[in-house]
């Protein structure tokens, strides 16, 4: 991590809900930078804006205002989108999110490789890429199934296996270990790790589990949609540039 050139720069973030009484700011002109290769993990109290945040992040919300660029492109100006969101989201974009998301008539292992087919990946390297993935997070046994025939923690490993499987620069995951044991949401996490250090990505994850902090390596703070990010030394005990 030793680039000076931000992954993720995002300027004056905001997005509301409702108006009058109802009115609700999730987000209150959020500004951040993250580098290629690091580990942030989002804590918050339920409602505090993490998921209105990572949503935005991932072109599935759009804020009121505020500026974003990925990997040196802008993205999104004063709140509207400029680039185009489907490549964007197919090529560099991983997003793991609270439930598994999972296509309910394809088996595990077309869930997982239809990412990479549909970025034209030859069928037989799609499927070869989409098992080794599975296996790394031990589901490979489970590619033939439907996602009713697997279990709600089968579930988010496949979802997280599709994630991760097309090597995304940018990793958002919304509270991925949830419906893991201590075990797999660590193995979860060090896949998160290894995605940062060993490929480059950026990788931010909305958490509540804090089994596993000492593998990130910056911590956010939100609360009444105020982001914090003004701690200079993250859980694994690398200083960072704030």
């Amino acid at each position: 991590m030793t680039t000076s050139t931000p992954a993720i720069r995002a300027r004056g973030l905001s997005k509301h809900y409702g108006e009058g009484n109802t009115l609700v700011r999730a987000l209150k002109e959020a500004s951040f930078e993250m580098y290629p290769g690091e580990v942030v993990a989002l804590l918050g109290p339920s409602g505090s804006g993490k998921s209105t945040l990572l949503t935005i992040m991932g072109l599935i919300n759009q804020p009121d205002t505020g500026w974003l660029e990925i990997g040196g492109e802008e993205i999104m100006q004063d709140g509207r989108v400029v680039a185009d969101a489907n490549l964007f989201r197919r090529r560099k974009l991983g997003f793991v999110f609270q439930r598994s998301n999972l296509i309910p008539f394809l088996t595990a292992e077309e869930n997982v490789r239809l990412v990479l087919e549909l970025d034209d990946m030859p069928r037989r390297d799609a499927a070869r890429r989409a098992r080794e993935m599975m296996e790394s997070l031990g589901v490979a046994d489970r590619g033939s199934h439907l996602p009713t025939k697997l279990s709600g923690g089968q579930q988010q490993r496949v979802a997280i296996a599709r994630a991760l499987v097309h090597r995304p620069s940018l990793l958002l995951a919304d509270e991925p270990t949830a419906s893991l044991d201590k075990e797999l949401g660590r193995q979860v996490m060090n896949l998160f790790r290894t995605a940062a250090t060993q490929r480059g990505a950026a990788v931010l994850v909305v958490t509540h589990d804090h089994r596993s902090l000492d593998l990130v390596h910056r911590i956010f703070e939100i609360e009444d949609g105020v982001l914090d990010t003004s701690a200079a030394r993250g859980a694994s005990g690398e200083t960072r540039r704030e």
